[in-house]
């Protein structure tokens, strides 16, 4: 069939595939959860274009295999897990290229380059410095952009307790990155 025509189809694989019903309720759910996918995605690859790749392949391992989810209030968890392993598995793949040490050329990079990536370094430095019960609010906060509900409900705290751990990590944070600590209104605050 060189050339076939645009209405024929090549093969009988439209018979094989379905689109998906956009109002299957799993199909809403990846959907409002793509945004929050995509983040994450971005943050481990620090790419946008890598990142879409990632998100598109992780959502059709996801809806393969979307019988396996017999809760859809653990679904982000899961597609988080998916996402992180599809972006291993991009590196698995990827073979780089040996060159050698003589036919190297150093490049120099811009010196606000530099400044930028020695403060990222520090700071994600510093956060694995941090106690676990303040590190892991933080980054469920920053990097995976849960709501204080949400950190409270997957920690098994009440949101106080989030929300103060939150504001003890960053204290920490700043102790650490050689910045003043913010004190505690409440604390300074006498009894009224």
């Amino acid at each position: 069939m060189r050339n076939s025509q645009p209405q024929s189809p090549v093969s009988s694989i439209s018979g094989r595939l379905r689109a998906p019903d956009p109002r299957d309720p799993v199909t809403q759910l990846f959907e409002s959860l793509r945004p929050d996918l995509l983040r994450f995605a971005q943050w481990l690859a620090r790419d946008r274009a890598i990142a879409e790749d990632i998100v598109q392949e992780a959502l059709l391992r996801a809806w393969r295999s979307r019988d396996a989810l017999k809760d859809q209030a653990a679904a982000r968890p899961w597609l988080l897990t998916i996402v992180r392993r599809e972006h291993a598995r991009l590196y698995e793949r990827k073979r780089l290229e040996l060159v050698a040490l003589d036919d190297a050329v150093e490049i120099a990079p811009s010196p606000g380059a530099a400044q930028s990536e020695d403060q990222l370094f520090a700071l994600r430095h510093a956060i694995m410095k941090l106690p676990i019960q303040y590190r892991e609010p933080l980054v469920l906060q920053v990097l995976g952009g849960y709501s204080t509900e949400e950190i409270a409900h997957e920690l098994a705290l009440s949101s106080t307790a989030v929300l103060t751990r939150l504001f003890r990590a960053r204290n920490k944070l700043r102790t650490l990155c050689g910045m003043t600590p913010v004190s505690d209104v409440s604390a300074s605050e006498g009894p009224a």
